[in-house]
């Protein structure tokens, strides 16, 4: 599970901080119906993360999780 928000790198072992629109990725899970919490939930990856991972959500345990992009062929 990745538990972190838009003011750092949703990757835990990374230490970059969101500073400006246009630097990495932006990751955005809008509650659904039926959903206890009823904000949103927004996630950054740095440009350098981004490279390399990907956010997933899990609908079921509701919570996004980092994955390792495949790389290109």
């Amino acid at each position: 599970m990745v538990d972190a928000n838009v003011s750092t790198c949703a990757n835990p072992e990374c230490e970059h901080e969101f500073k400006k629109l246009g630097e990495g990725r932006l990751y955005v899970r809008r509650p659904e119906k039926g959903d206890k919490e009823s904000t949103q939930k927004t996630l950054w990856l740095c440009a350098t993360c981004v490279e390399h991972f990907d956010l997933r959500y899990d609908r079921r345990k509701r919570e996004f999780h980092l994955v390792k992009r495949r790389k290109a062929a």
